[in-house]
Parts: C-alpha cells; structure tokens; sequence
C-alpha cells in the first residue's frame, strides 16, 4: 500500500505562493521545486532554523502512499505508528486535491472576498468531500486501534498547542482520495523545525463585527500561534495602535494597554479604563520597566519595524512580542535572513510566518527566553 519516496521534506506553501517559498528556500541553499499546487518538495533532511516564511507547515520524512479504501488508509497508518509507541502523538489528517492561488489585492478588500457568498468552484467542492474522506479515516484507525493497539490509542491526543517535548507529529495529506503524503516525526521534533500544531498550518481568519478594524484578526492568529495570551492585569504595549484593532484584542484579554499613535483610538477604547492613550511617535516610546507584551502593526519601512523589535529585546523591555512588518520588494529576503540571525543571538524564542491573515506581511511573534524583572 504504500511506496517510499526517500526522505523528503514537503511543505505547504503559504497562500499557494509556491514561487515564493521555491525563491525562498532557493535562497538558503536548498532546491526546491512544485510537486503540485500549494505543495513544494525538497530533497534533503534539514532545512535549518524554522520553517520557511512562506511555508504554514512541512512534513519531515514525506513518503509518498496510496491506499485504495477508508479502511486500507488505516491499516496503513496502524503500521507506521511504530515510532510513536509509547508515547504521547498527534494525528493531522487533511485533504489537498487542489489550490486556488489567492488574488492579490488590498487588505479590504481581500477580506470582503472571503466572507461574501460565491459560487463554490470545483476545487472547492472536491476539497469538501477530502474533509469528510480524512475524517472517516481518523474514525476508521480509531475503531482498528481499539482492537489492535489500545496503547497507542492513549497516547493519542488533540491539541493546538505548541508540541512538548515528550509528543510526536503524524501527518496524512491526501492528494487524491487514494494516494497522498505521509510523515511520521516521532519526539522529540526538531527544535529546528518549529512545526506548527494546527492542521496544515492553518487557522481560518477572526472574524468580529465589533473590532475596530479587520487587523485585529492579525493578532489574535498570532498569539494562538504562540500558544499563548495576555492574561488579567498583565501589561501591554501597543505601537501605533490606531484605530486599536490590536488594542481591543488585548483588553478583551483583560491587560492593562498602553497605546501609543499620533492619533487617539476609537472612542469606546479611550474610555476603558484598562487603556492608557500615549500621543507621540510609536519609534520613540520607551516604557519605563520591562512590561509584558510588545504588539506592533504599525504602517513603517520593514527595517524600522524590525530594529524597534530588536531594540526593545536587547534592552530587556518585553517578555513577549507579536510584530508585523510590512514587505516591498525585492530587498526583503536578505533583511529577513539577517533578523532570523540577529534574534538567534538575542536568545530568544521566535517564530516568522506569513499568517493565514497576513497579506503582504510577515509577522514575528515570541518570547524571551529569560524574563527581566522590574524597572531599571
């Protein structure tokens, strides 16, 4: 049922943008090449620090499968749980038959796209009956591990949180109903690798009526990214937060927000009490301790972005960060490669994705790895 394909990496490309990710692993030394719309493959075993840009997800160790049956897709995943025994695993199983490249336009518009009725094209309707297909796959390997591998089957959980050490990572992307990509990445993952725990690296984008702005949607992708929130009456700053999408999200979590923009926030969130309006230049704000989160999205040069980022990290003024930067052109790859090497030296834990929200932008979102305690 199934047929090895060496060991090799897959990734799904952000937004299809299979050129991109090809140019951007390119650049770092690997060939890369399109095995089908949204899927690109490489041919060696380490990619290095991170997963690319504009990769959502990657499969360490692909082998190519096919299986002709719900039930024959089990038996086959039955016998390559082997490197997961004992214990505990996660399972994606996920349909790819086929991507519709997204369009390039504005932000605004892009969302009133993807929330407006339309016709369902024919991908989208094969993709569709992929989903319901996975889904009877995960049930039919339940069913089988209860028979044949009860042990497995406790170690079996679900989860969107990051990957601790102790779990493994089991992926299944059919290509079509009867063959796809499998990989088994049994723990501990590669540190290197920083998978993403959501299924294809994918989370569908907020949506809330209320928000100030359809940003916000930026920021809450990102700290389920992370793993993790703003809690009750942790501090918060937020440069360039007008109109205050990224603000709103922040004190629904119940922070305490400083806000700094040359123009005020919309009026309910300059009411809040939790909220305290800074008028100035977000470049130049400097908070007086080490405060709890750095959120950012301000409209700036990439660069400015970046090395506020890096400043505020070296001086120990964040425990946790959540920054957009904005892309142009063709000098972004290199000044994304040299802040990937300037955050390794800062020792701190950092991820760099094209979120499911983001449309020309990166965002970079972490934590130190040492807290800095109290004003200096």
């Amino acid at each position: 049922m199934g047929t090895s394909g060496g060991r090799l990496i897959l990734f799904r490309s952000a937004e299809a943008d299979d050129a991109g990710l090809i140019a951007e692993l390119g650049r770092a030394g690997k060939v890369a090449r399109m095995q089908s719309p949204g899927l690109v493959l490489v041919e060696e075993e380490v990619v290095g620090a991170g997963l690319p840009v504009l990769a959502w997800q990657g499969l360490p160790g692909a082998e190519f499968v096919s299986a002709p049956s719900i039930n024959a897709w089990a038996r086959l995943l039955l016998e390559r749980l082997g490197p997961v025994a004992g214990g505990p695993w996660r399972l994606h199983v996920l349909p790819h038959y086929g991507v519709r490249a997204t369009e390039r336009m504005g932000a605004r518009a892009w969302h009133t796209a993807r929330h407006q009725e339309r016709s369902r094209t024919e991908a989208e309707v094969t993709a569709g009956a992929g989903e319901h297909r996975c889904r009877l796959i995960e049930n039919a390997l339940r069913e089988l591990l209860k028979q044949q591998g009860r042990q497995l089957l406790k170690g079996w959980g679900q989860s969107e949180l990051p990957f601790l050490p102790e779990e493994s990572l089991v992926q299944l992307w059919l290509c079509s109903p009867e063959q796809g990509w499998l990989s088994v990445a049994p723990a501990p993952l590669p540190s290197s690798w920083k998978l993403s725990p959501f299924v294809g690296g994918e989370i569908p984008v907020a949506v809330d009526k209320n928000a100030p702005s359809r940003a916000f949607a930026k920021l809450v992708e990102a700290l389920k990214r992370l793993g993790r929130q703003p809690a009750a009456g942790e501090s918060c700053v937020d440069l360039g937060a007008s109109p205050g999408g990224w603000t709103y999200v922040a004190l629904q979590h119940g922070a305490r927000v400083t806000a700094v923009d040359r123009s005020p926030l919309r009026e309910d969130l300059m009411r809040n009490p939790q909220l305290t309006f800074v008028k100035g230049d977000a470049f130049s704000y400097h908070p007086v301790a080490t405060v709890d989160w750095l959120v950012c999205d301000v409209i700036a040069a990439p660069q400015r972005s970046a090395a506020l980022l890096l400043d505020w990290l070296s001086r120990g003024d964040t425990r946790h960060f959540v920054v957009t930067l904005k892309l142009r052109g063709e000098e972004d790859p290199d000044f994304l490669n040299d802040l990937r090497q300037k955050l390794t030296a800062l020792e701190v834990d950092w991820n760099m994705t094209h979120l499911n929200a983001n449309k020309g932008e990166v965002c970079v979102y972490g934590s130190a790895k040492i807290p800095v305690e109290g004003p200096r």
